[in-house]
């Protein structure tokens, strides 16, 4: 998600200025950018994030600039063909639609709580109604609903709030947006319809403060996946035992340290479910005491460094401790990173920081084959 656009339509708006928000709400093939990137159109034109770049963008800016003046929005789809997408100076294909609405489309009290979820490094989901099935068109009040993670709800959607807050754990939880449909009889049921057609439509999306990764060790690979995570947009901490491997000058990138002895100072570090944990300490027997504690939080993502012998015993040794095998295999990514063959400490971060941003653009679900790869050659092993 572009990280400023919600606060910088607030200050706008603020500013009584009117403008335009462009989300991308589906995508297939190989369209351009991720589900969840967005663009800003100000009223003198003037733009901020993207959704794709090129032909697309001229398109949308356009459309923005027409429905700024208003309340509503409007729903605009592409079909990059590879000869059109070649045209319009992309090199891959698909389809996207892409909804652009004005800033008179969120609530002032509700685009604050976005921007204080955001700011407080906390997890909710936004649900946007972007298509009424029913043939009536919905006041803007009725076409957006927030849900924190502890429930909480803000705005509304008549008919449909029920389905959206049930969606709403496993959408924080993967990061990744989805759009919904909901054809008339589905208000209100148990299981919600996505049976594409004349139907209501609408948009979920995660939102969330930039990934914050918890980098254990300050070594030369920490350092590293620091430098990549910061530029592919992590947010950064250092955990160290060791006041010279974990400062300012040294991480420059961090936003936090965490210094101190192990395990006692893990108590101290606030994991959610939108948290990363890479553990690549400057010992084994500090990896698994690190790894034995990143188990027992909510983290969405945990990785620790290592050879496949090393994990491998290392996880035994927490199975000894009442640990799940199953589990542990199936919640960690060891050894962390994508197999490119890295050698380096440079190629090794990047290969770490390739995991992280595959495990954030495509889900649980799609990371799953790189875990299940990892899971055969362990226990090919044992």
């Amino acid at each position: 998600m572009s990280k400023d656009v919600f606060k910088e339509m607030a200050e706008r708006i603020e500013k009584g200025e009117r403008g335009a928000i462009a989300t991308v709400v589906s995508r297939k093939g190989s369209a351009p950018m991720s589900g969840d990137a967005k663009m800003l159109v100000r009223e003198d034109g003037s733009t901020m994030g993207t959704i794709g770049g090129g032909c697309l963008e001229a398109e949308v800016w356009e459309t923005a600039m027409n429905v700024m003046s208003g309340d509503s929005g409007e729903k605009v789809a592409f079909d990059l063909t590879a000869d059109e997408a070649g045209d319009s100076g992309h090199i891959c294909g698909g389809t996207v639609e892409i909804f652009i609405e004005p800033f008179e489309a969120y609530d002032p009290d509700l685009l604050a709580e976005i921007i204080g979820t955001r700011n407080r490094g906390q997890s909710a989901v936004l649900a946007t109604m972007i298509q009424d099935g029913s043939g009536q068109a919905a006041p803007a009040a009725k076409k957006k609903l927030m849900v924190n993670r502890n429930g909480d709800t803000f705005g509304e959607i008549p008919a449909f709030s029920a389905e959206v807050w049930r969606e709403s754990a496993q959408i924080m939880r993967q990061g990744q947006p989805q759009l919904m449909h909901f054809l008339g009889e589905d208000a209100g049921s148990d299981k919600p319809r996505r049976d594409p057609g004349e139907a209501t439509e609408i948009f979920v999306e995660p939102i969330t403060a930039q990934p914050l990764v918890y980098i254990f060790g300050g070594g030369h690979v920490s350092y590293c996946v620091a430098q990549a995570a910061h530029m592919a947009g992590f947010r950064i901490a250092v955990v160290e035992d060791r006041p010279t491997f974990a400062n300012k000058e040294r991480f420059p990138m961090a936003e936090s340290f965490h210094i101190g002895e192990h395990p006692a100072i893990f108590d101290e570090i606030p994991v959610d479910e939108s948290n990363y944990i890479s553990i690549i300490t400057r010992g084994h027997a500090n990896d698994e005491v690190a790894l034995e504690w990143a188990l027992k939080t909510s983290a969405r993502y945990i990785g620790m460094i290592g050879s496949k012998g090393k994990v491998l015993l290392t996880y035994r040794h927490l199975r000894d401790k009442g640990f799940d095998m199953d589990e542990i295999i199936s919640r960690v990514h060891a050894p962390i990173g994508l197999d490119i063959g890295a050698d380096s400490p440079g190629e090794i971060g990047i290969a770490i920081v390739a995991e992280f941003v595959q495990f954030r653009r495509q889900g649980e679900e799609s990371a799953k084959e790189g875990l299940s790869n990892k899971r055969i050659n362990l226990r090919r092993k044992s």
